[in-house]
């Protein structure tokens, strides 16, 4: 039976990340009481609906959602997960929104320090990224951030709002969920939604011919050798439930 949770870590990082995106959907909720009994249910989905579910519940969040690669990476089994307090210097920035980045990618080459100096010296600056809404959040600040290593530095795929916060703080460190490459053969999960936008890509084509079912095959094949669950969701969740015999006779090209 395949494992869908690499690591414990992972498990808890994918909850911690879900506790802390809902605090973004239900905002306008301000009872603690509210978000003690949300976090509890979080906790125990994994449980209640299965490892799947929880899993498939965190790619429509982070993938659906947020287009942030949350979900790749934590079901990514290459990784191994530890708890850190690293040095804002070593971060790597990465985007965050078309006005963050015109400073922080073009101008600063993804520099840490580089924006904190001009934080302090650039009032342009400053005007232009406060108007993008950008402030501290105190129920979701307290959350690590989420990096993977890469060489010396530790790419930042989830909590740029509270690196750049922590910078401007002129903090020199910031706790973070840290994924180090551990198993080279490692590979991550592919979300039930992926798989079955295939079904319905061909369901809506107007002309349904050879080329198409070709170039349908082909990413099913690509899905089937490259992630952990592929076969598994292409075989139980696509041709298990479709009652389309054409559908069924092209997914099972892929699982051949």
């Amino acid at each position: 039976m395949l494992k869908y949770t690499s690591s414990k870590n992972a498990l808890l990082i994918a909850k911690q990340y879900l506790k802390q995106e809902f605090r973004k959907v239900f905002s306008d909720v301000k009872n603690d009481r509210f978000y003690k009994r949300l976090d509890r249910s979080i906790d125990n989905f994994d449980k209640r609906e299965g490892e799947p579910s929880f899993w498939n519940l965190l790619a429509a969040v982070s993938e659906g959602w947020k287009l942030k690669q949350v979900f790749s990476v934590l079901s990514d089994d290459k990784y191994q997960w530890k708890l850190k307090d690293i040095p804002l210097e070593k971060i790597y920035l990465t985007s965050l929104s078309p006005v963050m980045d015109k400073y922080i990618v073009k101008k600063f080459n993804r520099d840490p320090m580089t924006f904190a100096r001009a934080w302090k010296a650039n009032k342009i600056m400053r005007g232009e990224i406060i108007k993008t809404g950008f402030s501290a959040h105190k129920e979701r600040d307290n959350f690590p951030i989420l990096v993977y290593k890469i060489g010396e530095s530790y790419r930042v795929f989830d909590g740029m709002r509270r690196v750049l916060l922590a910078l401007i703080n002129n903090q020199l460190a910031i706790k973070s969920w840290v994924g180090a490459k551990v198993n080279t053969k490692g590979k991550p999960l592919i979300s039930t939604n992926r798989c079955y936008f295939l079904s319905n890509l061909y369901n809506q084509a107007k002309s349904k011919d050879k080329n198409l079912e070709k170039a349908i095959i082909r990413i099913g094949k690509e899905i089937n050798k490259n992630y952990r669950n592929g076969k598994e969701v292409l075989l139980k969740r696509v041709i298990g439930w479709s009652h389309d015999q054409k559908i069924k006779s092209i997914f099972a090209e892929m699982i051949k």
